[in-house]
């Protein structure tokens, strides 16, 4: 019996085997009691079972991004990083055009669609007759990139458009997206574009489907330097979808290229000289030793180097010269090619500055920098005829970096491929972090070649 109210209740009667069972349970558990009262384990079987497969995935990911595993290939940066970028041809290649494509570059490896009768609209690039190819480009942006407009094939076009005759070297600006001038992208449109006026066709016109105002001070300069700032047409496009601008035969710089546009040293050595004498810059080789190395960063944007004085600093106890910081890619024509021309050894970030490489001293030094999980060959390629030394130094993460702890678990080549280019674009967005360690050591590997070079030719 227990009194009414009371918190006791009484405990039924269980024998001598209840009591003894009881008694074994309560010693097992008293010792436990404090564990699971200290952790208060409350565990979903579910939650369990997925955070173990959660972890062992994790394991793996790991795993098959070492170095150890079969894998690791795919993630870790390819080999040979520092090899020359360069192709051997059988015999010298010289620009050429037929009916389908002018084609430059060394081995002529860089081909522009020639195409006849085509019209230009708001909402769509026709292409008047013909069979079909599958060298075309599939659309043509315009706006400064904001519209894309699809090419098609069709009939009937309007004999009361407005028709261009005679060779027209066609650009759009793909890739030039606006209010953000991309000399480099620029280049690899204008530069073929001019070798093929001067040297293969010169009544050959320039028409570009962008205002004036939005080509960079770089690319004025450069049409410029050779004369043909006033030979270049610049069109909208029509704002009527029944009107059209249209070209009885036309060269089309539109697609994206390798980059190695420029068809052999020759060729170089004659944009080199047209563009400095153009400047007033002394047309000089490189020496060895320098009297003194540049860090030339870039003046706003991404990818600006974030610990350059302590590489400046490296640079100088290496090289025994001093070092002086410059901003790329800013001021006029003139002022940009000076960056580069007068000086024998750089240190620079990825970017579209560099294309003023193009016009550099013979056998300059250039260590380009690129931010961690990002890479392209594309100064290397467009300065494959340029006889500069090009050296790639791969960055390390940055400290402040959000997102890069997730990506690095991808590696270089992962990062690079992964899905809509959201890794790729993240990375090539982020400051530039110099592996100071790896940048000593590609010092003194140059400082060796270059001083066992001099006393070889006797410098």
């Amino acid at each position: 019996m227990y009194l009414l109210g009371s918190s006791k209740r009484p405990k039924p009667d269980r024998g001598n085997v209840g009591r003894e069972v009881y008694a074994w349970m309560a010693r097992r558990i008293v010792g436990t009691r404090g564990f699971l009262r200290s952790v208060e384990l409350r565990v979903n079987r579910r939650q369990l079972v997925w955070g173990s497969l959660t972890f062992l995935a994790l394991l793996n990911v790991v795993f098959l991004l070492s170095s150890k595993s079969p894998f690791s290939a795919y993630s870790a940066f390819p080999n040979g990083s520092n090899a020359p970028q360069v192709k051997s041809c059988s015999r010298p290649t010289k620009p050429f055009i037929d009916a389908h494509q002018y084609c430059t570059g060394e081995c002529n490896t860089e081909c522009f669609s020639r195409v006849d009768n085509i019209c230009f609209a708001t909402d769509k690039v026709r292409i008047c007759g013909g069979s079909r190819r599958s060298d075309l480009p599939k659309f043509i942006r315009f706006f400064g990139e904001k519209r894309t407009v699809p090419v098609e094939w069709g009939s009937g076009c309007n004999e009361g458009w407005h028709w261009i005759s005679g060779l027209s070297l066609v650009a759009d600006q793909r890739f030039l997206p606006a209010g953000k001038p991309n000399p480099h992208h620029e280049a690899e449109k204008l530069i073929p574009a001019v070798l093929l006026k001067q040297f293969i066709n010169q009544s050959a016109s320039l028409q570009w489907f962008a205002s004036k105002a939005d080509v960079s001070v770089w690319g004025i300069g450069f049409l410029e330097a050779f004369g043909l700032q006033n030979k270049v047409r610049f069109h909208e496009l029509p704002m009527h979808k029944d009107d059209s601008i249209c070209f009885k035969d036309a060269v089309l710089f539109s697609p994206p290229t390798h980059s190695r546009y420029v068809p052999n040293k020759e060729t170089n050595a004659l944009l080199r000289t047209e563009v400095l004498r153009y400047c007033g810059i002394e047309e000089k080789n490189s020496s060895w030793p320098i009297s003194r190395a540049v860090v030339l960063d870039r003046a706003s944007g991404s990818r600006k180097l974030d610990n350059k004085l302590a590489a400046g600093k490296l640079m100088e106890e290496v090289l025994g010269v001093p070092v002086e910081h410059r901003s790329g890619g800013i001021g006029s024509f003139c002022d940009q090619v000076r960056s580069v021309a007068e000086d024998d050894f750089f240190l620079v970030p990825h970017g579209s500055q560099n294309v003023n490489f193009l016009f550099a001293r013979p056998g300059a030094v250039v260590i380009e920098v690129f931010p961690y999980l990002y890479y392209t060959d594309a100064l290397r390629n467009f300065t494959y005829a340029a006889a500069i030394d090009v050296y790639t130094l791969l960055g390390v993460r940055h400290p402040e970096s959000t997102l890069m702890p997730f990506f690095s678990m991808l590696g270089w080549a992962g990062c690079f491929n992964f899905p809509r280019h959201v890794c790729k674009n993240y990375a090539r967005s982020q400051p530039v972090q110099i592996d100071l360690i790896q940048l000593e050591g590609l010092l003194r590997v140059v400082q060796k070649q270059r001083s066992s070079l001099r006393a070889e030719l006797g410098w």
